[in-house]
């Protein structure tokens, strides 16, 4: 009498099939963070100039907006940093850069 021989393969199918799916949610969640994380991350600048009665506060209200999700109060910390200014106040004249985010 023959032994046959058990066929494996169907065993070794489903291991197989689990860590496939494992690996393609992890590069599926690593995608998603990164493009969760692009809104945080600078796109580009825009040069304003500073006009007589503008104040860094009323600068921040018009383009927090149109240029980021933050808050007035977090774009103008924002602006604050990148122009690495001491304090809000700002002098007619003068150009300001403005992070734009999306």
């Amino acid at each position: 009498m023959k032994k046959q021989k058990k066929n494996i393969f169907p065993l070794l199918l489903l291991p197989a099939t689990i860590i496939m799916l494992f690996i393609f949610f992890i590069l599926l969640g690593n995608h998603a963070a990164a493009e969760e994380g692009n809104s945080n991350q600078i796109q580009r600048y825009e040069s304003v100039l500073i006009k007589d009665g503008d104040t860094l506060s009323s600068i921040a209200d018009t383009y927090a907006r149109q240029y980021s999700h933050y808050s007035q109060q977090t774009y103008m910390e924002a602006v604050i940093d990148l122009n690495n200014l001491s304090s809000e106040y700002i002098d007619a004249g003068n150009y300001i850069l403005l992070p734009i985010y999306h």
